[in-house]
């Protein structure tokens, strides 16, 4: 797989780890010194923070299934640095019902750690 594929594979899977409760596996796909950041939860720099941003999210979503759902995503690859961005819907699915819950983009800086593509930082920038 080239390093293009890799990173495109990396956002879908880190998606599908945090709806799916794989909060391990989501604190995996940043670098040791990661930094999340988001407009609406906070700024979480470092894999023992990354890991207690899980517990505040996992509370925040109050029973209801997340779904993030990406698209348009652009990367720029430079040796074994890249940056990239996609937009991201957001949906909760609560009690039967449905609805989206915010409109973002997604900034990020990555690194190949080890021959695997990480997220050194992943901004969120939220549509208002």
């Amino acid at each position: 797989m080239g390093d293009r594929e890799q990173i495109h594979e990396l956002y879908a899977r880190y998606a599908l780890a945090i709806d799916a409760g794989r909060y391990d596996e989501w604190v995996g796909y940043f670098t040791e010194d990661g930094v999340f950041d988001s407009s609406r939860m906070g700024r979480f720099e470092g894999r023992e923070q990354l890991r207690r941003f899980t517990e505040t999210y996992d509370r925040a979503r109050e029973g209801g299934q997340i779904r993030h759902v990406i698209s348009n995503v652009l990367v720029n690859i430079a040796g074994d640095t890249a940056t990239g961005t996609c937009y991201l819907n957001l949906y909760i699915t609560k009690n039967g019902k449905t609805e989206m819950i915010g409109v973002a983009t997604y900034d990020d800086r990555l690194r190949k750690v080890n021959g695997r593509w990480v997220f050194q930082s992943r901004k969120v920038v939220m549509d208002h």
